[in-house]
């Protein structure tokens, strides 16, 4: 079957990748595959492995922060494991490409049928953040720094993808600031 451009095509890759993530979570459970991971076990597979674990830590972030792991276990994971500033930036380009994830995700996956059932009350904002999508981006991550519906919500509107990722990138860096520096901190104070 050659991949063309109908819609039946598109609805028919989206049916596959919705059916591959969900089948891979319950492999994940079924399997225990996520008992025998520990803090100490992670630090310590992290800074053994040279550059390839700051490039996991980051791949780990972006791709399993928009579908439901918080992204304030991998920021205070990352300043239990680094030092400040190396930890805000791998923190800061894993939160970057879990925006990214999550808004190519949604935009390739929901935003024909949003853009379809979009009420006229909410077409005016809609058009609004296509006009000023690095402003409103910036003042929301600014706000709700990595709120996942809202990443998603981005993805299916009418924002583009450069103004997406600009805003994103300048607006979360005050909160993983102030979750690097203190969290680990915090972490270390409570259970020290």
């Amino acid at each position: 079957m050659a991949v063309d451009g109908s819609p039946r095509t598109h609805r028919i890759v989206r049916v596959v990748i919705g059916v591959a993530l969900l089948a891979a979570a319950v492999g994940v459970v079924v399997s225990g595959a996520y008992k025998g991971v520990s803090p100490e076990s992670i630090r310590a597979a992290l800074l053994d492995s040279d550059p390839w674990g700051p490039l996991l830590f980051v791949a780990a972030f972006a791709l399993l922060q928009p579908f439901g792991f918080a992204s304030h276990v991998f920021v205070i994971g990352a300043s239990l494991v680094w030092s400040p500033w190396v930890a805000l930036g791998l923190s800061w380009a894993g939160a970057v490409g879990a925006g990214c994830v999550a808004f190519g995700f949604a935009r390739y996956m929901g935003r024909g049928w949003v853009q379809k059932r979009l009420p006229d009350k909410l077409a005016h904002y809609d058009e609004r953040l296509a006009n000023h999508g690095f402003r409103t981006v910036l003042i929301m991550r600014l706000m709700l720094y990595t709120f996942g519906p809202m990443q998603l919500m981005f993805g299916v509107s009418r924002v583009r993808f450069v103004p997406f990722v600009f805003g994103s990138a300048l607006g979360l860096i005050p909160m993983l600031a102030i979750e690097t520096w203190l969290g680990g901190n915090v972490v270390d104070w409570f259970f020290g």
